[in-house]
C-alpha cells in the first residue's frame, strides 16, 4: 500500500489512510449475519513482517470511465463466482470477495464519488521489488449470534 517514493509524500499517505478508513466503516455496516458471523476488517501491515507470500492492496475504480464499469462489472461476477465456489479457493481469496461483497451491498457509487475501491491479491515478493513497504491484512473477529450458536 505504500512504497518507499511515496512514504516522503505526507499527503499521499494521508489519502491512503482515509480511504482504508473509510472501507473498514463501511465493512461495519455490513450486518453480523451478512458476515456469517465472522466480521473482517482492514489492517495496515509492514511488508517484511508478513510471512505470506500475497497480501491485499486496495485498487481504486474509476467509474466515470468505461474500462473502470467494466472491472466493476467483472469484478461483481467474480463474487457471484467465488460464492458458489468458496471450497476451492485460498482462504485470501475468501478474504478478498467478501470485503468487496460487503462494500457493494452497503455502498453506492456515489459514496466513493464514483472511484470505488477494491480488494486485490498481489504478491508480496513483488511489492517488495517494487520498493512497497507495507500492504493490506485483514483481521477476522468472531462474534456471537443465534444462527452461529445453533450450527
Amino acid at each position: 500500500m505504500t512504497s518507499a517514493t511515496n512514504q516522503s509524500n505526507p499527503f499521499q499517505q494521508k489519502g491512503r489512510d482515509i480511504l482504508l478508513e473509510r472501507v473498514n466503516k463501511a465493512l461495519l455496516v455490513y450486518s453480523d449475519k451478512d458476515w456469517n458471523y465472522s466480521r473482517i476488517s482492514l489492517i495496515e501491515k509492514q511488508l517484511d513482517i508478513l510471512r505470506s507470500s500475497y497480501v491485499l492492496r486496495l485498487e481504486t475504480l474509476d467509474l466515470m470511465t468505461k474500462q473502470g464499469g467494466e472491472e466493476l462489472k467483472a469484478m461483481s461476477h467474480e463474487v457471484k463466482w467465488g460464492e458458489r465456489h468458496s471450497s476451492e479457493l485460498g482462504v485470501l481469496e475468501i478474504v478478498s470477495l467478501r470485503i468487496n461483497k460487503a462494500l457493494l451491498e452497503v455502498t453506492s457509487d456515489e459514496y466513493w464519488q464514483w472511484k470505488r475501491p477494491v480488494a486485490r491479491i498481489a504478491k508480496r515478493e513483488l511489492l517488495m521489488a517494487q520498493g512497497v513497504t507495507s500492504a493490506l491484512w485483514y483481521e477476522v473477529h468472531e462474534v456471537a449470534g443465534e444462527d452461529f450458536d445453533n450450527r
